[in-house]
């Protein structure tokens, strides 16, 4: 059996939807049907259930994953020849949040670009569980973000601890804290538990996102329920609206010196819970059993090289 009908097969089995399948391919529905078709007669079963909505069955269920495996050692086989012949001809397929991969993706890509001007470079911006499954299913060849499941095929290249901070500009504070402000200042510089801002207003990211999840527990650890004011998917509606003082909101590290040098008159407090600074591990996430040739490999100690100086930086 070809490949191409194996490919075909596991973007179908993906999308779940001809149209839309045909579309990603550049091919016709037609050319589509033909190559399913073509399976099916092959392996003497139906794939897919047509109706009432397209669906796998247990034998496409089978074969799908089969297919992973399988085109995943084809594609490993033709990256090490071209890796052994030097041929720095491919495509490097790299995941990252939105809410980071703003800020590292071009500070790393044009240099690397110019170095390797022959790789196609494929970026995906999901959050760090869909990523996950774009590993396992082959559609990445790493992440930068955090590793949330215990699935063995995955592996973990500690990058950085990113810590939490809450972002609060003077005059929110002088409006809550009065005389107070300097007082609260000092003693929150390094670190709070957030037991002093009960009465400030926040906007929040959503409760999926792992941010929000990490400051949930700060306020539980300290017995109150957060004014909130805003709650969103971006943490960018907040940044832009944060010039207003509506509320306070919580980032990470790497988000700080850029709003340090645009927001001068904020204050940035680590969040703590427990005795000690919430922090988020960030790191490269990729699948053990997949070739990463030279160019994927300089990509990743580009990475680590610039985290380092990062977190040496905001040290």
């Amino acid at each position: 059996m070809d490949l191409t009908s194996l490919r075909y097969f596991v973007a179908l089995a993906r999308n779940l939807h001809f149209t839309k399948t045909a579309q990603e391919l550049y091919i016709s529905q037609q050319n589509l049907s033909q190559h399913i078709n073509k399976l099916e007669t092959h392996y003497r079963t139906p794939l897919f259930y047509r109706k009432p909505k397209l669906q796998l069955t247990p034998a496409g269920k089978a074969l799908y994953d089969s297919c992973i495996k399988i085109l995943t050692e084809e594609d490993n086989i033709s990256r090490q020849m071209n890796d052994i012949i030097q041929n720095n001809v491919g495509s490097l397929s790299i995941g990252a949040s939105q809410y980071r991969g703003q800020y590292w993706l071009p500070l790393i890509l044009p240099d690397y670009l110019k170095c390797w001007p022959n790789i196609n470079v494929q970026v995906t911006m999901e959050r760090s569980e869909k990523m996950e499954q774009l590993l396992v299913s082959g559609d990445l060849d790493f992440f930068v973000g955090i590793k949330h499941g215990d699935d063995s095929l995955l592996r973990f290249i500690p990058l950085m601890n990113d810590k939490v901070y809450m972002a609060i500009t003077r005059e929110l504070m002088e409006q809550y804290f009065g005389k107070e402000t300097d007082t609260i200042i000092t003693k929150c510089s390094n670190g709070t538990t957030l037991k002093e801002f009960k009465e400030v207003p926040f906007m929040r990211l959503k409760s999926t996102y792992r941010l929000r999840m990490l400051t949930d527990k700060c306020f539980q650890a300290v017995g109150y329920k957060p004014r909130q004011i805003l709650e969103v998917e971006s943490i960018d509606l907040m940044i832009s609206l944060f010039p207003y003082s509506l509320g306070a909101f919580f980032c990470t590290g790497m988000r700080v010196p850029s709003l340090k040098t645009a927001h001068p008159n904020t204050y940035f407090f680590p969040v703590q819970l427990n005795g000690k600074t919430l922090l988020n591990p960030l790191g490269i996430v990729y699948h053990k059993d997949r070739f990463l040739p030279r160019y994927a490999q300089d990509f990743m100690e580009r990475l680590k090289s610039f985290f380092a100086s990062f977190e040496n930086s905001s040290c």
